[in-house]
């Protein structure tokens, strides 16, 4: 079976990585460099412990209200609301405690086989960048911090890891240049790697197998005949005569759609509908910068992170609805910036600086879309993975390959299906 995946990001590499171990002809399009959209500059969480659903009980008007201010951690863009009225419509619905606890206990099953896919691709070969060092969420307010560790009591253990309550000594011991007088779980289940490694191994080795691998290109269409996709058709990326040429054509026996927050463009060629959303996040990668930092952070109050890697931090955060675009919006890089220089000062000096921007695609519904697309038999999608892509990827690959080799998973995909939105 020769299979198309479309999107070259950590979703899609992690897709056709378990397709071909699956015995699949895989070929991999991306249409710009492999891992060169919205997985380069992320934390590179790997955090099963809080996986969680975007929209979350106690959404008001008054905080969407709060949500059009430039400076608030989640910003909509007012010239971005006639579009995104009805996206946000169905997001508020989604804002309950029946749907936050369903989409919690779908992911915590989805992230089930996450750190035996992770060890697995070590085992492979792939030597990327990773640290079992867990994650520490640090709060100023214990009855915040009690609420989330009663939702990860729930999810058990054998779910989450141990778990550890810090109180501010303890956290102060543990993260010694944090500032705040903070209090804090810490995760110690969770690992973190580095995107841009991760990629680039994933995309090497797929290389090392004989799979081909088209960057500079995109998608402007299909072919569909008899209900079925037969064909994509393919552009050179940018502008100029390549890419308004006559376009390129790439057959197939079935399509995985994995481009991201640009998935939903794809499937609308198609006739069909996708709610899939851009929700920008905003980086600050510091080399050799001037703190410690032994694991990944959240720092709740300021609704931001840091992750250390080697030789570096990066400061991730905020969420901005403005449509499909890599517009870098300097007051976004600001709060990372205030809340750096609050809570972890040094974080922001070393001896060199990358702002970044990226699209995460985001569902009304806060969950991926995985599965065939309503109407086509051989289309299938992976998308919608918000702040999570990192640590769904590996599971989301392997579960779309056994349903897509095998007609069936052995994680329950129903939650994901992206006929929920039809």
């Amino acid at each position: 079976m020769r299979v198309a995946v479309i999107g070259g990001g950590v979703i899609g590499l992690c897709v056709a990585h378990y397709l071909e171990r699956g015995g699949a002809d895989v070929v991999l399009l991306e249409r710009d460099l492999m891992g060169g959209g919205c997985s380069k500059g992320n934390g590179g969480w790997v955090c099963p412990s809080i996986s969680r659903p975007l929209p979350a009980p106690g959404l008001t008007l008054t905080s969407l209200r709060w949500m059009l201010r430039a400076d608030s951690p989640l910003y909509i863009k007012p010239s971005a609301m006639p579009r995104l009225m009805g996206w946000l419509w169905a997001f508020r619905g989604y804002c309950n405690a029946e749907s936050y606890a369903a989409g919690v206990a779908a992911l915590a099953a989805l992230n089930a086989a996450t750190d035996r896919l992770y060890r697995g691709l070590a085992e492979d070969g792939m030597e990327f960048e990773r640290a079992e060092s867990g994650t520490i969420l640090a709060y100023d307010d214990e009855s915040e911090l009690r609420q989330t560790e009663e939702l990860l009591t729930r999810l058990g253990e054998e779910r989450v890891g141990p778990v550890d309550v810090l109180d501010r000594d303890a956290l102060a011991e543990a993260e010694p240049d944090l500032r705040g007088g903070l209090i804090g779980l810490r995760m110690r289940g969770d690992t973190h790697v580095r995107p841009e490694s991760l990629c680039a191994e994933l995309a090497a080795s797929l290389e090392a197998r004989g799979v081909e691998i088209r960057t500079g290109q995109r998608v402007v269409g299909f072919t569909p005949e008899a209900g079925r996709v037969r064909m994509a058709l393919t552009a050179a990326a940018g502008s100029g005569a390549a890419a308004n040429g006559d376009p390129g054509r790439l057959g197939a026996d079935l399509f995985v759609l994995a481009a991201g927050a640009e998935t939903a463009a794809l499937v609308a060629t198609l006739g069909r509908k996708l709610p899939v959303q851009a929700g920008k996040g905003y980086s600050i990668t510091v080399r050799n910068a001037r703190v410690r930092l032994s694991q990944p952070l959240h720092v709740t109050p300021a609704r931001i992170g840091f992750t250390p890697f080697h030789g570096a931090v990066r400061v991730i955060g905020t969420m901005e609805f403005s449509g499909i675009n890599r517009l870098l919006d300097p007051r976004r890089i600001a709060i990372l910036e205030r809340a750096a220089r609050r809570y972890l000062p040094g974080a922001l000096e070393g001896t060199e600086r990358a702002d970044w921007v990226g699209m995460r695609p985001v569902t009304p519904d806060g969950l991926p879309a995985i599965g065939r697309l309503p109407g086509f038999p051989n289309v299938y999608v992976a998308t919608g993975h918000q702040m999570l892509g990192v640590t769904l990827a590996p599971s989301t690959g392997h579960a779309l390959a056994q349903l897509v080799l095998e007609s069936r998973s052995e994680t329950d995909l129903t939650p994901f299906d992206p006929a929920r939105f039809t």
